[in-house]
């Protein structure tokens, strides 16, 4: 019996998807088509611990971008490429900026601090205020557990 080793990639990886946000309200949004390639991305880039992969998922829906600017990456590497890119890049941005907030002392609520970088209040002071409260809502478990 020949074993498909894609079909069981991605057995693999909706079973890892699976255990890390099960009841997220983000999941119940992000567009089932999107999944495969945010759950590629995050793991590629070490994105997997399952509060990082919830925010990964709640920024989708908080930027709401169309293609290639899914998560409202506007370096020039990523803008206006794709969704893996995009979200390769909000996945590594994630990664580093909680070790940034480690190393900080843990300042502030992490989604905060990293609103700092992902949307600065400085070019958006009212944008910054929304980016975090809908971040926070939406990368709480469905029905507030």
């Amino acid at each position: 019996m020949k074993v498909n080793k894609m079909k069981t990639i991605d057995t693999i990886l909706w079973l890892v998807f699976a255990f890390f946000c099960p009841t997220c309200e983000a999941v119940q949004k992000v567009c089932e088509s999107e999944l495969d390639t945010i759950v590629r991305a995050a793991i590629r880039n070490n994105c997997t611990g399952k509060e990082n992969f919830k925010i990964l998922l709640a920024i989708r829906l908080q930027e709401n971008g169309g293609p290639g600017k899914e998560f409202g990456i506007k370096h020039p590497r990523a803008w206006g490429t794709n969704l893996d890119t995009q979200a390769g890049w909000a996945a590594v941005t994630i990664v580093n900026t909680r070790q940034r907030w480690l190393r900080a002392g843990r300042p502030c609520d992490f989604i905060a601090f990293l609103g700092l970088r992902y949307c600065p209040p400085e070019d958006d002071p009212v944008g910054f205020r929304d980016w975090v409260r809908n971040v926070k809502i939406l990368s709480k478990p469905k029905g507030g557990e």
